[in-house]
Formats: C-alpha cells, sequence, structure tokens
C-alpha cells in the first residue's frame, strides 16, 4: 500500500485516509471520493495528481493525495 501520491498509473482501491480534519475529509465527500473506491490514476504526482473515477476526471492537491492510502488493483 502506497499514498496516491506515490503511485504509477493504474488501478487503485483506495483503502484509507489518514491524519486529515474535517474539512479534507468533506471535501473529499464532496467530490465524490470515499474509501473502498476503485479509481484510475491518469496523471501521477509530483504535483496534483488526476485520477479519473467512473466518467469524471478528478484534480487532487499533492497535499491531500499524500494522505490517500491505495492498494493497486490487478
Amino acid at each position: 500500500m502506497k499514498s496516491l501520491a506515490e503511485v504509477k498509473e493504474g488501478k487503485y482501491r483506495i483503502i484509507e485516509v489518514q491524519k486529515v480534519g474535517r474539512q479534507r475529509l468533506k471535501k473529499l465527500s464532496t467530490l465524490g471520493i470515499f474509501i473502498g473506491d476503485v479509481i484510475e490514476v491518469i496523471k501521477p504526482g509530483p504535483g496534483p495528481v488526476i485520477i479519473k473515477k467512473g466518467n469524471i476526471r478528478i484534480g487532487i492537491g499533492y497535499g491531500i493525495a499524500m494522505s490517500i492510502i491505495v492498494d493497486e488493483i490487478e
């Protein structure tokens, strides 16, 4: 398992969100990002990480991406 900021392009499942305050958790839920979701990394870090969930592309700042723990789906 790695943080979203450390992974390469590919498909991942969100396992955990670490060390974030309520504001960041609320922002993630507003974006439709939840633990257990399957996402595809389109553009890895450094910088904003671009992911795809369903038909939607979402940009996530590097700081928040560091706190999102994912596991690769093979």
